[in-house]
Protein backbone atom coordinates (compact mmCIF):
# COMPACT_ATOMS: atom_id res chain seq x y z
CA UNK A 1 0.00 0.00 0.00
CA UNK A 2 1.36 3.11 -1.08
CA UNK A 3 1.35 6.50 0.89
CA UNK A 4 2.60 10.04 0.73
CA UNK A 5 1.74 13.13 2.49
CA UNK A 6 -0.19 14.80 -0.18
CA UNK A 7 -2.47 12.37 -2.70
CA UNK A 8 -2.93 14.53 -6.09
CA UNK A 9 -5.54 13.44 -8.31
CA UNK A 10 -4.93 14.70 -11.91
CA UNK A 11 -1.53 15.04 -13.76
CA UNK A 12 -2.60 18.43 -15.44
CA UNK A 13 -1.36 21.85 -15.13
CA UNK A 14 -2.69 22.09 -11.20
CA UNK A 15 -1.83 18.95 -10.08
CA UNK A 16 2.25 19.10 -11.82
CA UNK A 17 2.49 22.63 -10.31
CA UNK A 18 1.36 21.91 -7.28
CA UNK A 19 3.81 18.69 -6.76
CA UNK A 20 6.38 21.13 -7.76
CA UNK A 21 5.36 23.06 -4.91
CA UNK A 22 5.10 20.68 -2.18
CA UNK A 23 8.48 19.18 -3.85
CA UNK A 24 9.99 22.38 -3.11
CA UNK A 25 8.42 22.31 0.76
CA UNK A 26 10.10 19.03 1.13
CA UNK A 27 6.86 17.28 1.23
CA UNK A 28 6.07 13.69 -0.48
CA UNK A 29 3.51 13.49 -2.74
CA UNK A 30 1.57 10.70 -5.56
CA UNK A 31 -0.29 11.44 -8.37
CA UNK A 32 -3.01 9.61 -9.80
CA UNK A 33 -3.87 10.23 -13.75
CA UNK A 34 -6.41 8.70 -15.16
CA UNK A 35 -4.81 9.15 -19.04
CA UNK A 36 -1.78 7.36 -20.04
CA UNK A 37 -0.89 10.99 -20.81
CA UNK A 38 0.14 13.99 -18.63
CA UNK A 39 -1.07 17.27 -19.50
CA UNK A 40 -5.38 16.69 -19.45
CA UNK A 41 -6.96 19.24 -21.41
CA UNK A 42 -3.06 20.89 -22.17
CA UNK A 43 -2.75 18.55 -25.26
CA UNK A 44 -0.50 19.22 -28.12
CA UNK A 45 -0.06 16.67 -30.90
CA UNK A 46 2.40 16.36 -33.76
CA UNK A 47 1.43 16.57 -37.27
CA UNK A 48 2.58 15.43 -40.77
CA UNK A 49 4.83 17.67 -42.12
CA UNK A 50 6.29 18.97 -38.60
CA UNK A 51 3.50 21.57 -37.27
CA UNK A 52 2.93 20.82 -33.27
CA UNK A 53 -0.85 21.76 -32.96
CA UNK A 54 -2.91 22.46 -29.70
CA UNK A 55 -6.16 20.26 -29.19
CA UNK A 56 -6.48 22.08 -26.21
CA UNK A 57 -5.01 25.17 -24.22
CA UNK A 58 -3.22 27.51 -26.57
CA UNK A 59 -2.75 31.17 -25.49
CA UNK A 60 -1.24 33.04 -23.14
CA UNK A 61 -2.26 36.61 -22.23
CA UNK A 62 -0.16 39.14 -20.84
CA UNK A 63 -2.78 39.56 -17.80
CA UNK A 64 -1.94 35.76 -16.84
CA UNK A 65 0.85 36.93 -14.40
CA UNK A 66 0.98 34.16 -12.39
CA UNK A 67 1.15 31.70 -14.95
CA UNK A 68 4.27 34.03 -16.45
CA UNK A 69 5.93 33.54 -13.13
CA UNK A 70 5.95 29.73 -13.74
CA UNK A 71 7.09 30.11 -17.19
CA UNK A 72 10.23 32.32 -16.63
CA UNK A 73 11.07 30.18 -13.61
CA UNK A 74 10.90 26.95 -15.44
CA UNK A 75 12.43 28.37 -18.36
CA UNK A 76 9.51 27.66 -21.30
CA UNK A 77 9.25 31.04 -23.86
CA UNK A 78 6.62 32.31 -25.65
CA UNK A 79 5.93 33.67 -29.24
CA UNK A 80 3.96 35.37 -31.28
CA UNK A 81 0.48 34.14 -32.33
CA UNK A 82 0.85 35.29 -35.76
CA UNK A 83 -1.69 37.58 -37.55
CA UNK A 84 -0.04 39.64 -39.60
CA UNK A 85 -1.99 40.06 -42.86
CA UNK A 86 -5.70 39.71 -43.95
CA UNK A 87 -7.92 38.19 -41.37
CA UNK A 88 -11.00 36.60 -43.18
CA UNK A 89 -14.72 37.50 -42.04
CA UNK A 90 -17.25 35.12 -43.51
CA UNK A 91 -20.58 35.78 -42.99
CA UNK A 92 -22.37 33.20 -45.19
CA UNK A 93 -22.12 30.70 -47.14
CA UNK A 94 -22.87 32.90 -50.82
CA UNK A 95 -20.62 35.78 -50.25
CA UNK A 96 -16.79 35.77 -50.28
CA UNK A 97 -15.02 36.31 -46.89
CA UNK A 98 -14.52 39.86 -45.75
CA UNK A 99 -10.74 40.55 -45.89
CA UNK A 100 -9.73 43.07 -42.81
CA UNK A 101 -5.77 43.74 -42.70
CA UNK A 102 -3.42 43.52 -39.21
CA UNK A 103 -0.01 44.94 -38.95
CA UNK A 104 0.43 41.47 -36.26
CA UNK A 105 0.58 43.71 -33.16
CA UNK A 106 -1.38 41.48 -30.99
CA UNK A 107 -1.55 40.19 -26.96
CA UNK A 108 -2.14 36.99 -28.44
CA UNK A 109 0.77 34.74 -27.82
CA UNK A 110 1.95 30.75 -27.83
CA UNK A 111 4.22 28.76 -26.22
CA UNK A 112 7.55 28.24 -28.23
CA UNK A 113 7.37 24.54 -28.80
CA UNK A 114 3.83 23.77 -28.10
CA UNK A 115 1.57 24.31 -24.97
CA UNK A 116 3.06 20.69 -23.48
CA UNK A 117 6.26 22.43 -22.85
CA UNK A 118 4.76 23.86 -20.04
CA UNK A 119 3.61 20.32 -18.57
CA UNK A 120 6.69 18.05 -20.05
CA UNK A 121 9.16 20.61 -18.31
CA UNK A 122 7.30 20.66 -14.84
CA UNK A 123 6.65 16.38 -14.88
CA UNK A 124 10.54 16.15 -16.09
CA UNK A 125 11.72 17.91 -13.20
CA UNK A 126 9.86 15.86 -10.43
CA UNK A 127 10.51 12.27 -9.45
CA UNK A 128 8.29 10.41 -12.47
CA UNK A 129 8.47 7.34 -10.06
CA UNK A 130 5.56 9.09 -8.11
CA UNK A 131 3.23 10.16 -11.07
CA UNK A 132 1.50 6.70 -11.64
CA UNK A 133 -0.71 7.01 -14.91
CA UNK A 134 -3.59 4.66 -15.87
CA UNK A 135 -4.86 5.44 -12.27
CA UNK A 136 -8.51 5.79 -12.63
CA UNK A 137 -9.65 6.60 -9.07
CA UNK A 138 -13.19 5.42 -7.89
CA UNK A 139 -13.42 6.42 -3.99
CA UNK A 140 -11.74 8.74 -1.74
CA UNK A 141 -12.30 7.74 2.26
CA UNK A 142 -11.49 10.11 5.59
CA UNK A 143 -10.66 7.72 7.97
CA UNK A 144 -9.24 7.46 11.70
CA UNK A 145 -6.02 7.35 10.45
CA UNK A 146 -6.27 10.22 7.36
CA UNK A 147 -7.26 9.13 4.04
CA UNK A 148 -7.18 6.56 1.49
CA UNK A 149 -7.66 6.73 -2.21
CA UNK A 150 -9.12 4.00 -4.26
CA UNK A 151 -7.86 3.82 -7.31
CA UNK A 152 -8.02 0.27 -9.71
CA UNK A 153 -8.17 -1.55 -7.22
CA UNK A 154 -5.56 -0.72 -5.12
CA UNK A 155 -5.69 1.88 -2.12
CA UNK A 156 -3.21 4.53 -1.15
CA UNK A 157 -2.66 6.45 1.97
CA UNK A 158 -1.81 9.73 2.74
CA UNK A 159 -2.29 12.75 5.35
CA UNK A 160 -4.32 14.87 2.59
CA UNK A 161 -6.06 14.65 -1.08
CA UNK A 162 -6.29 17.02 -3.48
CA UNK A 163 -8.49 16.50 -6.74
CA UNK A 164 -7.66 18.52 -9.88
CA UNK A 165 -9.92 17.38 -12.24
CA UNK A 166 -12.98 19.17 -13.65
CA UNK A 167 -15.54 19.34 -10.66
CA UNK A 168 -18.82 18.31 -12.39
CA UNK A 169 -15.99 15.01 -13.53
CA UNK A 170 -15.87 14.32 -9.86
CA UNK A 171 -19.04 14.43 -8.73
CA UNK A 172 -19.72 11.77 -11.61
CA UNK A 173 -16.85 9.60 -11.05
CA UNK A 174 -15.73 9.21 -7.40
CA UNK A 175 -17.41 8.76 -4.37
CA UNK A 176 -16.76 9.98 -1.04
CA UNK A 177 -16.88 8.30 2.75
CA UNK A 178 -18.15 10.29 4.54
CA UNK A 179 -20.58 11.87 1.53
CA UNK A 180 -19.96 15.26 0.89
CA UNK A 181 -22.97 17.81 1.97
CA UNK A 182 -25.71 17.93 -0.72
CA UNK A 183 -24.68 21.35 -1.13
CA UNK A 184 -21.49 20.97 -2.02
CA UNK A 185 -22.26 17.72 -4.39
CA UNK A 186 -24.97 20.43 -6.17
CA UNK A 187 -22.29 23.25 -6.80
CA UNK A 188 -19.97 20.02 -8.23
CA UNK A 189 -22.56 19.13 -10.86
CA UNK A 190 -23.16 22.64 -11.48
CA UNK A 191 -20.01 23.51 -12.70
CA UNK A 192 -18.47 24.35 -16.19
CA UNK A 193 -16.14 22.05 -17.11
CA UNK A 194 -13.23 24.39 -19.09
CA UNK A 195 -13.16 22.69 -22.84
CA UNK A 196 -15.89 20.24 -22.06
CA UNK A 197 -17.95 21.18 -25.05
CA UNK A 198 -15.10 22.03 -27.26
CA UNK A 199 -14.76 20.94 -30.61
CA UNK A 200 -11.08 21.41 -32.25
CA UNK A 201 -9.92 20.74 -35.26
CA UNK A 202 -6.06 21.47 -36.94
CA UNK A 203 -5.59 20.65 -40.64
CA UNK A 204 -1.54 19.90 -41.77
CA UNK A 205 -0.04 21.43 -44.99
CA UNK A 206 3.33 21.43 -46.66
CA UNK A 207 3.53 24.99 -46.72
CA UNK A 208 1.23 27.99 -44.98
CA UNK A 209 0.42 29.01 -48.61
CA UNK A 210 -2.17 31.48 -47.09
CA UNK A 211 1.06 33.80 -45.82
CA UNK A 212 2.05 33.84 -49.60
CA UNK A 213 -1.52 35.14 -50.35
CA UNK A 214 -1.19 37.70 -47.81
CA UNK A 215 -3.17 36.29 -45.40
CA UNK A 216 -2.83 36.12 -41.83
CA UNK A 217 -4.30 32.75 -41.36
CA UNK A 218 -7.39 33.74 -38.81
CA UNK A 219 -10.96 33.35 -40.15
CA UNK A 220 -14.03 34.14 -38.12
CA UNK A 221 -17.26 32.87 -39.54
CA UNK A 222 -20.75 32.19 -39.21
CA UNK A 223 -21.44 29.60 -41.48
CA UNK A 224 -18.87 26.86 -40.07
CA UNK A 225 -17.74 24.05 -39.45
CA UNK A 226 -14.36 26.34 -38.13
CA UNK A 227 -15.98 29.34 -36.05
CA UNK A 228 -12.17 30.91 -35.28
CA UNK A 229 -8.97 29.59 -37.71
CA UNK A 230 -5.65 30.55 -36.46
CA UNK A 231 -2.36 29.56 -38.32
CA UNK A 232 -0.28 27.09 -35.78
CA UNK A 233 2.87 26.84 -37.80
CA UNK A 234 5.88 26.70 -35.81
CA UNK A 235 7.83 29.56 -34.68
CA UNK A 236 11.18 28.20 -36.21
CA UNK A 237 9.39 27.63 -39.64
CA UNK A 238 8.98 23.72 -38.95
CA UNK A 239 5.66 22.57 -40.54
CA UNK A 240 2.39 24.55 -41.42
CA UNK A 241 -1.23 23.77 -40.15
CA UNK A 242 -4.27 25.72 -39.52
CA UNK A 243 -5.87 25.11 -36.26
CA UNK A 244 -9.39 26.26 -34.46
CA UNK A 245 -12.59 25.73 -32.65
CA UNK A 246 -15.36 23.90 -35.14
CA UNK A 247 -19.35 24.27 -34.17
CA UNK A 248 -19.87 22.05 -31.93
CA UNK A 249 -23.03 20.53 -33.92
CA UNK A 250 -20.94 19.00 -35.56
CA UNK A 251 -19.79 16.84 -32.94
CA UNK A 252 -22.27 13.57 -33.65
CA UNK A 253 -21.01 13.41 -37.33
CA UNK A 254 -18.60 10.39 -37.95
CA UNK A 255 -14.71 11.62 -38.12
CA UNK A 256 -14.83 11.35 -42.09
CA UNK A 257 -17.61 13.40 -42.27
CA UNK A 258 -16.25 16.12 -39.85
CA UNK A 259 -13.24 16.20 -42.30
CA UNK A 260 -14.73 16.49 -45.62
CA UNK A 261 -16.95 19.74 -44.06
CA UNK A 262 -14.15 21.50 -42.86
CA UNK A 263 -12.28 20.95 -45.77
CA UNK A 264 -14.84 22.18 -47.87
CA UNK A 265 -14.92 25.04 -45.87
CA UNK A 266 -11.19 25.69 -46.17
CA UNK A 267 -11.25 25.37 -50.03
CA UNK A 268 -14.59 27.70 -50.14
CA UNK A 269 -12.31 30.22 -47.99
CA UNK A 270 -8.90 29.92 -49.13
CA UNK A 271 -9.22 28.43 -52.48
CA UNK A 272 -8.46 24.94 -53.91
CA UNK A 273 -4.70 25.12 -52.39
CA UNK A 274 -6.47 24.32 -49.08
CA UNK A 275 -7.98 20.89 -50.24
CA UNK A 276 -4.33 19.40 -50.68
CA UNK A 277 -4.04 19.05 -46.90
CA UNK A 278 -1.51 16.35 -44.77
CA UNK A 279 -3.57 15.16 -42.14
CA UNK A 280 -6.94 16.07 -40.43
CA UNK A 281 -6.92 15.62 -36.71
CA UNK A 282 -9.19 16.74 -34.25
CA UNK A 283 -10.53 16.32 -30.45
CA UNK A 284 -14.04 16.02 -29.22
CA UNK A 285 -13.88 17.15 -25.91
CA UNK A 286 -17.47 16.24 -24.88
CA UNK A 287 -16.45 12.67 -25.86
CA UNK A 288 -13.06 12.70 -23.48
CA UNK A 289 -14.30 10.81 -20.47
CA UNK A 290 -11.29 11.68 -18.10
CA UNK A 291 -12.25 14.91 -19.28
CA UNK A 292 -16.64 15.24 -19.32
CA UNK A 293 -19.17 13.00 -17.46
CA UNK A 294 -21.66 11.44 -20.44
CA UNK A 295 -24.26 12.01 -18.25
CA UNK A 296 -22.98 15.74 -17.48
CA UNK A 297 -25.85 18.70 -18.24
CA UNK A 298 -24.58 21.12 -20.35
CA UNK A 299 -23.80 24.63 -18.71
CA UNK A 300 -23.97 28.16 -19.49
CA UNK A 301 -19.69 29.23 -19.53
CA UNK A 302 -17.99 30.14 -16.74
CA UNK A 303 -20.91 29.11 -14.58
CA UNK A 304 -19.70 28.44 -10.27
CA UNK A 305 -15.80 28.75 -11.53
CA UNK A 306 -14.24 30.03 -8.87
CA UNK A 307 -17.58 29.14 -6.22
CA UNK A 308 -17.27 29.72 -2.66
CA UNK A 309 -17.06 26.01 -1.41
CA UNK A 310 -13.78 25.57 -3.57
CA UNK A 311 -11.91 28.04 -1.10
CA UNK A 312 -11.83 26.18 1.98
CA UNK A 313 -10.69 22.13 2.61
CA UNK A 314 -13.05 19.50 3.43
CA UNK A 315 -13.33 16.64 5.71
CA UNK A 316 -11.52 18.16 8.69
CA UNK A 317 -9.26 19.57 6.58
CA UNK A 318 -8.23 16.87 4.56
CA UNK A 319 -9.56 17.42 1.66
CA UNK A 320 -9.38 19.58 -1.07
CA UNK A 321 -11.28 20.43 -4.43
CA UNK A 322 -8.76 22.32 -7.06
CA UNK A 323 -7.84 22.58 -10.64
CA UNK A 324 -8.54 25.63 -13.01
CA UNK A 325 -12.59 25.70 -12.32
CA UNK A 326 -12.14 26.42 -8.93
CA UNK A 327 -9.59 29.40 -9.30
CA UNK A 328 -11.89 32.91 -8.31
CA UNK A 329 -9.18 34.17 -10.97
CA UNK A 330 -9.43 33.04 -14.55
CA UNK A 331 -11.65 30.51 -13.77
CA UNK A 332 -11.15 28.00 -16.53
CA UNK A 333 -7.63 29.15 -18.14
CA UNK A 334 -4.20 28.15 -17.96
CA UNK A 335 -3.41 30.76 -15.31
CA UNK A 336 -6.57 30.17 -13.37
CA UNK A 337 -4.79 26.15 -12.94
CA UNK A 338 -1.73 27.90 -11.53
CA UNK A 339 -3.59 29.96 -9.26
CA UNK A 340 -5.18 27.24 -7.83
CA UNK A 341 -2.07 24.88 -7.06
CA UNK A 342 -1.24 28.20 -5.19
CA UNK A 343 -4.38 28.54 -3.24
CA UNK A 344 -4.19 24.60 -2.24
CA UNK A 345 -0.42 25.26 -1.56
CA UNK A 346 -1.86 27.98 1.07
CA UNK A 347 -4.67 25.72 2.18
CA UNK A 348 -1.99 22.56 3.03
CA UNK A 349 -0.03 24.88 5.19
CA UNK A 350 -2.41 26.90 6.97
Amino acid sequence: MESADVIIVGAGLTGLTLARNLTQKGKHFIILEARDRIGGRIHSVDTAGGAVVEMGATWFFPHFKNLFKLLKEIKVELTDQYLKGHTLYESDRNTPARKVYSSGDDDMFRIKGGTSQIVETLYNNLDKSRVLLGQKVSEIRHTAEGMEVVSNGQVFRSSRVVTTVPPQLLAGSVSFSPALSQHVMAVLQNTHTWMGDSLKGAVAYKTPFWKEDGLSGALYSNVGPFVQLYDQCGSEGEGAALVGFLDDRIAHLPFEERRDKVIGQLVRVFGDQAGDFLEYTDTVWSKEQFTMDSQAVRLSRHKNNGHEVYQQAMMGGRLVIGGTETSPRAGGYMEGAVNSADNIMKMLID
